[in-house]
């Protein structure tokens, strides 16, 4: 097994803090608290607030997880359209006409909405105002 051994140097520097902010986790509705800390060497930590009441300084491994988001590596950063790069324009056109196609030929019910535990409960409004009062389904 190969262990990285950091200088004294090495960990004054990395763990020279620079700030700490409080602020929220976004992957679900609950909204635990969080604390990120940058470090002189650019990188960041997050761990639980032990003071926020909804959570006490704990995560989820969602939450434990945040720290893997910041890179960009493997990150889409434009919509796909069949697996070409697209503008934003374009493929919300694609999926508006495809949406379209779909509910004229069968129907409203043909089509639904798959939604995850990281939108807020006005994201989960917005979806359900677009699917039942717009296409008209109760999917």
């Amino acid at each position: 097994m190969t262990r990285h051994v950091e200088t004294t140097v090495q960990s004054a520097v990395r763990s020279a803090v620079k700030s700490t902010v409080k602020t929220t986790c976004a992957y679900c509705g609950v909204g635990c608290g969080i604390l990120a800390t940058t470090h002189t060497d650019g990188s960041v930590e997050f761990e639980g607030d032990p003071d926020h009441p909804a959570n006490f300084g704990r995560l989820c491994s969602k939450g434990a997880a945040l720290g893997d988001t910041l890179s960009l590596d493997d990150r889409l950063l434009q919509p796909m359209v069949d697996g070409r790069p697209s503008n934003w324009d374009g493929a919300l056109d694609q999926v508006a006409r495809r949406f379209a196609d779909t509910i004229a030929a069968h129907g409203p019910d043909s089509v639904a909405f798959y939604v995850s535990g990281q939108l807020l409960n006005e994201d989960y409004y917005l979806a359900n105002k677009l699917m039942k009062g717009f296409i008209g389904s109760a999917n």
